[in-house]
């Protein structure tokens, strides 16, 4: 809360880049300060014992119950965000002062205030994926770093404000990144011997998702669903 206070009601006139740069900024600065402060020792932990199963969703394929909890509570957030956004008052208020906070603040609804608990809802669902992603990593500072650029690159490809594009974009961004490391190695040794298939399919696997997302702001540069769509 005092890193909204401080930093980022100095950054809401400015547009979305230089709120990354400096969120970005912050967080490397915070993950080195706790790890001068507590060392980078990293920490375990357990999956709950009632999630440590697995179930067989098809005949002899069995499948871990933890991952089908994250599942369900990425559904969760999902619908609960989407109701939130689009469907109270609060929500309303939201859009309206992502789009023009002027004017939002001339009719008299308190901006900061609004920025303020948009700041702390997402601080919390940052904690809850930090929460559901702790017993498949390691628990220390910086554990979210990995996934920052693919984080930019899903809300790039969605559009920018639009629940429903960031939904079909991680999705896709999924399904484009696991397929192209199962199936582009194997199309590599058609030309080349299996190590040298294997490293320059899962070099080609990273690029694919950053070519796919060249390809979506090139022909629809406010993202697959636009800024604020449902």
């Amino acid at each position: 809360m005092l890193i909204e206070l401080l930093v980022m009601r100095r950054l809401y006139r400015h547009d979305h880049l230089d709120q990354v740069l400096a969120t970005f900024g912050l967080i490397l600065f915070f993950n080195e300060l706790v790890r001068l402060v507590w060392g980078r020792q990293p920490l375990g932990m357990d999956l709950p014992a009632w999630l440590a199963g697995s179930v067989e969703i098809l005949a002899g394929v069995p499948y871990p119950q933890f991952r089908l909890a994250v599942i369900a509570v990425g559904l969760l957030v999902i619908g609960l965000l989407y109701l939130l956004i689009m469907r109270t008052r609060l929500g309303m208020r939201i859009r309206a002062g992502a789009a023009d906070r002027e004017t939002i603040g001339a009719l008299g609804i308190n901006i900061r205030l609004l920025y303020t608990i948009v700041f702390s809802l997402g601080a919390c669902l940052a904690g809850l994926a930090g929460v559901m992603a702790a017993p498949f990593l390691a628990v220390e500072s910086g554990m979210g770093e990995n996934i920052l650029i693919l984080t930019f690159v899903v809300i790039v490809i969605g559009g920018i404000g639009s629940i429903k594009g960031a939904v079909v974009s991680a999705l896709l961004i999924g399904v484009a990144d696991t397929l192209g490391r199962a199936y582009l190695p194997v199309l590599a040794r058609l030309w080349l011997d299996p190590a040298s298939a294997s490293n320059l399919g899962a070099a080609l696997a990273s690029m694919l998702i950053y070519l796919l997302m060249a390809i979506v702001l090139a022909v629809r540069p406010q993202g697959l669903f636009g800024s604020y769509h449902a």
